[in-house]
């Protein structure tokens, strides 16, 4: 049985802005580059680009941060959405030209289903650079359908995708900002 996230609990695993921001980039740019960054899998077409977008990874998702004013959980809680994603089908991969449409997509589901107050999807859409209000409703259905309509997220699983992301930070060669008490407990 999944049990709701208590955002009280974050303060187990804390994270800076710049710390999220950065460990929600490097998981994301992994996966992209996991698979040598080719072809969609079985992702549905609309979330594909038709070019590698103009903005970085990095770019998008400070963007996301710096405008959406919600809480941190709620892109640990995108992460895991797009890794179920994966997991129902391993032909499931996040690519270069896929990921700022998932990414955004997860995230808005996230919001909606963590946060109490969250802008309508003619401001996400903006936010998001999305075309259209009915591109953002159309994709937001379709994530919907490939997570089989299941949001909740335990505990458990939320501090794993957290320490998961913590720990990717401090392996990598372009992020410094951990220290090294952080990363201890992330491995205990």
């Amino acid at each position: 049985m999944d049990l709701s996230i208590s955002f009280e609990d974050e303060e187990y695993l804390p994270l800076t802005d710049t710390e999220l921001i950065d460990a929600v980039c490097e998981t994301l740019e992994w996966e992209c580059n996991k698979c040598g960054g080719v072809g969609p899998g079985s992702i549905p077409q609309e979330f594909s680009l038709r070019a590698k977008g103009s903005i970085s990874i990095a770019a998008y998702v400070a963007r996301l941060y710096e405008f959406l004013d919600c809480s941190d959980s709620v892109f640990v809680t995108a992460l895991i959405y797009l890794r179920r994603i994966q997991r129902l089908n391993g032909d499931n991969r996040l690519t270069h030209l896929n990921v700022q449409k998932l990414f955004a997509t997860a995230t808005l589901l996230a919001l909606k289903f963590l946060d109490d107050e969250h802008y309508g999807n003619d401001y996400m859409a903006q936010i998001f650079g999305m075309a259209s209000l009915e591109e953002i409703n159309r994709l937001e259905v379709s994530m919907l359908s490939l997570l089989g309509f299941r949001m909740s997220v335990s505990s458990e699983e939320f501090f794993r995708e957290k320490a998961l992301m913590m720990n990717d930070m401090v392996s990598s060669p372009t992020v410094f900002s951990m220290t090294v008490n952080q990363s201890l407990a992330v491995r205990v």
